[in-house]
């Protein structure tokens, strides 16, 4: 029999991990990179002619005569993530702070002594992402004028993914050249929760009429998994064209998972109950999308338009940890078994970029980009028709900089300006209406409101 307190504590963890973090998870479009990547946000799978083509277009590394290396040198970001209603009306938290965005290093070059062969080198982080959380709330029952609610909340969640690539590309005539760049990812993330719901006596607050207590955390790093990045470009007279194809992640080499609960009950009845648990165990499966991208460059005067989009398929339903085990290794006479399956799906995802590089004279080159970061909304399975669906608000990003050229280096600045807002999201509980009867129940309206704003500082320089 599967102890159903573990259920309910993972139910209420997910329901928190996913409705306060997926708002500021790392959507697949999330960081863009080099001066060019940022400025035109990310609309440049078909103008792309620096060394961030190992990463956005691998066909265009042997169309470029620019050779050297790139670096987003600093990315001071500031983020403010606000979310209302979420434990009952008229609650309210905020999550904002001031971080460095991730950067690239990228370099090029021509090996064999030929024009036809690209080599390429980067390494950058891919995903980063940050939260803590800490509420309480104290309100009054009111079934019974008697007794006061006091709940809180301690949630914090670290994630970060990097990727090292290896890029070559050919050459095939003077217009056209195809290429891929071969990734290997490593990824981390941590999650923690520790809450409380208590009813108390409101003339002795020292007795527990009703309580529940539960710590979890888990853990999972998928590290030395592989990345394939196909690319094709091709500029005829007067535009260019590009594609890409980008495979799953594959042939991961470590999978490592852990998680650990202790749960508490004091019901109002009797029939108290605890469970614990600290277990190490393999990552049962991780998936991420295979994805197409599509690009174009047109000329407009003194100007030219970048337009690029791409297609992130379904990833469906799977068990990130899967596991039952006995908690006190058959010491009981009756052992429980308990059960943690932690599983997750992502629907498909189509996000656009447009792009104005205008140049002023031969040194000053100015940018304005638009991007969209649509959220790819994951679902997580917590077994036995425990689902939650979270439904994080899409970002838009505006972008403008320039850039001033001296021989062969080039010097760039930009601001970049992100905005989400999501309404009707699922309240994790109403803390306004608690008492001794739902004290263990989580349910509540489609009144949560949740808005980010996000504002960075590009700052590039290419060898």
């Amino acid at each position: 029999m599967k102890l159903k307190s573990v259920i309910f504590t993972s139910f209420l963890f997910f329901c928190v991990v996913k409705v306060t973090v997926s708002q500021v998870n790392s959507h697949y479009w999330s960081h863009q990179y080099g001066a060019q990547g940022l400025l035109l946000n990310g609309s440049i799978i078909a103008s792309v002619n620096d060394e961030t083509a190992i990463f956005y277009n691998p066909g265009s590394m042997a169309l470029t005569e620019e050779f050297g290396i790139s670096l987003s040198l600093i990315t001071p970001t500031y983020s403010l993530l606000k979310t209302t209603d979420f434990l009952g009306e008229g609650t309210s938290f905020a999550n904002q702070g001031l971080d460095l965005s991730p950067g690239l290093v990228a370099a090029m070059f021509k090996p064999f002594g030929t024009d036809k062969i690209t080599l390429g080198l980067t390494t950058f982080k891919r995903f980063k992402s940050e939260i803590n959380v800490e509420d309480r709330a104290v309100r009054n029952v009111k079934s019974n004028e008697d007794q006061i609610f006091l709940g809180d909340l301690d949630f914090n969640r670290k994630l970060s993914e990097n990727w090292f690539g290896m890029g070559l590309s050919a050459r095939l005539s003077s217009k056209l050249a195809i290429g891929f760049t071969q990734f290997f990812t490593f990824r981390n993330e941590k999650v923690g929760l520790n809450f409380k719901k208590e009813i108390l006596d409101k003339n002795n607050p020292a007795n527990l009429i009703a309580g529940w207590r539960s710590n979890f955390d888990y853990g999972y790093s998928a590290n030395g998994g592989m990345l394939t990045k196909f690319g094709i470009c091709w500029a005829p007279s007067f535009v260019k064209v590009g594609a890409t194809y980008t495979s799953h992640t594959y042939g991961v080499i470590e999978r490592k998972a852990n998680y650990a609960f202790d749960d508490q009950k004091i019901n109002f009845n009797g029939g108290n109950t605890s469970a614990s648990n600290d277990r190490k165990t393999e990552l049962s499966n991780y998936h991420t999308p295979w994805s197409i991208g599509l690009g174009i460059q047109i000329p407009l005067g003194g100007s030219e338009l970048s337009i690029s989009g791409e297609y992130f398929t379904t990833i469906e339903k799977y068990n990130l940890i899967d596991d039952d085990d006995d908690p006190l290794d058959g010491l009981a006479a009756n052992p429980i078994l308990t059960s943690v399956h932690i599983g997750q799906a992502n629907d498909r995802v189509i996000n656009i970029g447009i792009g104005l590089k205008r140049m002023w004279n031969e040194k000053y080159t100015w940018f304005y980009g638009f991007r969209t970061d649509f959220s790819p909304r994951s679902l997580f399975d917590l077994g036995e028709g425990i689902t939650f669906l979270a439904s994080t608000p899409n970002i838009y990003h505006l972008s403008t900089g320039g850039a001033y050229s001296y021989r062969k280096s080039q010097f760039s600045v930009g601001l970049d300006y992100g905005f989400g807002t999501k309404s009707g999201g699922k309240q994790l509980t109403d803390i306004t209406d608690i008492s001794v009867d739902n004290v263990f129940e989580f349910t509540g309206d489609d009144s949560v409101n949740t808005y980010v704003h996000q504002v960075a500082l590009y700052i590039t320089y290419d060898l």
